[in-house]
């Protein structure tokens, strides 16, 4: 009885941290902006801590990896959120003396690489089930990011009681909040037996599995997939980083109100990770290239309600709900797909590849939506998601001729990697 609670409650840690992480991360994506005001005249520039942030996360991703495969995935995750706690720790130091903008872009920067290992905790929740099981436990670590949108408002509104809003104290006081949700994951992962104790994540089985390279047929059906798997990653994060960062701007420049724009981007996270568990559950049913056709479908229905909307109220909210949700569909549904296979170092270098391509192109997505949005208006950002939407539609239907993953087959229900 307690071989078969094991896998459950290494699972259960992995969620919690995940949650931990996620509601930290929100917290630093909301007031990092405003700090960014107080250092920058031009507010063209406002969004380059966000911008190095995510930067950052490509960059620390391949680092996390190597770890993985010589100290095990949860040290490396777990000194990864560590990592993160003590940026945010120098975050809280910066806005408290007023360092400057170099130093805060820089934390940010930093804060970006530990912040990495949250978005590794998908593949490794994939490891604690059987193959069959992959694609509905990637949607519940992508799922627990939700908490974030109920606990941030009620920490903000403890931070404004304490310390007034907009004030050096009240950004320092929120960077605070996050290094201890960081630290709080951070422990876990180190400090969890039942996670240490499951040998799939550990350091020498993914060495062992290395063996023979794969038969060529089978290699190149494993190089086509992961092919499709990083063109819809990075086109569906890029089409939602391009639009989502500039919907805000959009909405309170059309005069609509605080209270609007809170509902939208409510809205839209609803849309991002509300679902993410169903959306797993339909690639372990249907399997991923529908998914993640539906999810392309679903970016470019938004792009277009966004460009020829009014750009204000409902319609621009439910463009936010739907980017949010092709998101979902195409994130969970690429990310099921690059879990594929067994562990090996090989494997461990292709997710490490995949996230550092996904978060340079949302960086770079951030930069670009600023350029479009001064330079050509919002209905050009609009159709910037459309493009990348349509990328990663194009992309899952020109590979729909593939053959399915091996987990999808009838023999794959009988094996796992919970067992």
């Amino acid at each position: 009885m307690a071989a078969r609670k094991r896998p459950a409650r290494a699972f259960g840690v992995l969620l919690a941290g995940a949650m931990f992480a996620s509601t930290a991360y929100l917290l630093v994506l909301s007031i990092t902006p405003l700090l960014s005001r107080r250092y920058l005249p031009d507010s063209a520039w406002i969004g380059l801590p966000n911008a190095a942030l995510i930067l950052g996360v490509a960059a620390g991703t391949p680092i996390l990896t190597w770890f993985f495969s010589r100290r095990g995935r949860p040290l490396a995750l777990g000194l990864g959120l560590t990592f993160a706690a003590c940026a945010a720790v120098g975050l809280a130091l910066s806005a408290w003396w007023e360092a400057g903008f170099a130093v805060h872009l820089g934390a940010s920067l930093m804060l970006g690489c530990g912040y990495a290992a949250y978005h590794l905790t998908r593949y490794t929740a994939a490891l604690l089930v059987p193959a069959s099981k992959s694609g509905r436990a990637i949607g519940l670590v992508v799922w627990v990011a939700v908490a974030g949108a109920f606990i941030a408002p009620l920490i903000f509104g403890w931070i404004e009681r304490i310390a007034g809003s907009g004030g050096g104290a009240a950004f320092s006081l929120t960077y605070v909040c996050a290094a201890v949700f960081y630290g709080l994951g951070g422990i876990l992962f180190l400090r969890s037996r039942s996670l240490r104790a499951r040998p799939s994540l550990g350091a020498r089985p993914v060495e062992a599995k290395a063996g023979p390279a794969d038969p060529p047929a089978a290699a190149a059906s494993l190089g086509r997939t992961f092919g499709l798997a990083i063109v819809s990653l990075v086109a569906a994060q890029a089409s939602m980083m391009i639009l989502m960062t500039m919907a805000p701007l959009q909405m309170m420049g059309s005069g609509g109100s605080l209270a609007g724009l809170g509902a939208m981007m409510g809205a839209h996270n609803l849309g991002m990770f509300a679902l993410s568990p169903v959306v797993g559950m339909l690639c372990d049913r249907f399997g991923e290239r529908p998914i993640i056709a539906l999810g392309g479908a679903t970016l470019v229905a938004a792009g277009v309600l966004a460009a020829f909307g009014p750009g204000r109220g409902l319609e621009l909210g439910i463009a936010l709900y739907l980017v949010g949700l092709g998101w979902s569909l195409a994130f969970v549904a690429a990310s099921t797909l690059i879990s594929e296979g067994p562990d090996s170092p090989a494997k461990v270098r292709r997710q490490g590849l995949a996230d550092s391509l996904n978060w340079l192109g949302a960086g770079i997505a951030c930069v670009a939506s600023g350029v479009l949005m001064t330079q050509l208006g919002f209905q050009a950002v609009a159709f910037a998601g459309v493009g990348m939407g349509a990328v990663s539609l194009v992309a899952a239907l020109a590979a729909s001729g593939h053959p399915s993953p091996e987990r999808h087959s009838p023999a794959a229900g009988q094996g796992g990697n919970g067992a």
